[in-house]
């Protein structure tokens, strides 16, 4: 399958107005972000670009008001893939405790749980801020994980799903609409020597076959969280943990509210750079 790489240049740069254009950007159809000096480049199926569309966003609409956006774009082969994304993946320390890397870069001593991610084009490396506060937040609760089974929503590489079954989850179940998020998460998961992580193609409607989960991670965006909330709240135990991320500190009011509607309680949340993790329990 062929992806078109959409590059964006934003003068002057900063890394808050790449994030919010990445964020929305997510919600049509992209699924895959490199940062950039200059900005980030955005990866689509080629089946489903729509020049239209980004200008369509009404952030962009915005920011371009204030800023010099430029893009270009490119058709990129199904084969020279793994090496366009491995030229811009570096790995990360999160804490001085998780190390995300890939095999080819070498291990960092004294690290307490290192996570192998093969570099495809899957949203989840630990370099953004959501997927960072994810990783701390599911340390926070590492103690309402050991023995339960979790639910990672929006898996991407799977890399929220192998801290879990790391920190001691009993049983995870992994679910992307991608199938590139599919095979990229299914190649970490034997990277990481780990059996009892399950990965399914969807969205939320499968889990109405699925048995009640302990915790439910869901690192997505606003809206869709927005939606697919009840869902996530029907799938969870009495007591149980619930974890989202994908939105910003200005959006956790309607997060909260749409999580009290849904028989939720807020506990606390993480920030960094405007984003937000936020914890919620089931009544």
């Amino acid at each position: 399958m062929n992806y078109i790489e959409v590059t964006f240049d934003i003068t002057p740069y900063e890394e808050a107005v790449a994030d919010a254009l990445i964020s929305e950007l997510g919600t049509i159809g992209y699924d895959g972000f490199s940062y950039t000096d200059q900005g980030f480049t955005a990866y689509i199926p080629a089946k489903e670009y729509n020049a239209q569309a980004i200008t369509r966003l009404e952030i962009f609409d915005f920011f371009t008001r204030n800023y010099r956006i430029e893009t270009s774009v490119q058709e990129i082969e199904d084969q020279d893939w793994n090496k366009v994304w491995e030229e811009n993946f570096t790995p990360i320390v999160v804490d001085d405790r998780i190390l995300v890397r890939a095999g080819f870069h070498a291990p960092v001593p004294g690290i307490e749980y290192e996570i192998l991610i093969e570099p495809k084009m899957s949203f989840g490396t630990g370099h953004h801020s959501t997927t960072a506060l994810m990783l701390r937040t599911i340390l926070d609760n590492k103690e309402r994980i050991t023995g339960k089974r979790v639910l990672d929503m929006g898996c991407g590489t799977g890399i929220l799903s192998i801290l879990a079954a790391k920190t001691g989850a009993r049983e995870i179940t992994g679910i992307d609409i991608d199938e590139w998020a599919y095979n990229n998460a299914m190649e970490n998961i034997r990277a990481n020597g780990l059996t009892n992580i399950t990965i399914k193609i969807g969205d939320a409607r499968l889990l109405e076959a699925e048995a009640p989960f302990d915790v439910i991670l869901a690192n997505i965006n606003r809206n869709i969280l927005l939606e697919d909330m009840p869902h996530y709240v029907a799938r969870l135990l009495p007591q149980g943990l619930l974890i989202m991320s994908g939105f910003y500190l200005q959006d956790l009011p309607l997060i909260q509210e749409r999580a009290a509607q849904s028989g939720l309680t807020f506990m606390t949340y993480r920030e960094d750079k405007n984003w937000v993790a936020a914890s919620f329990y089931k009544n």
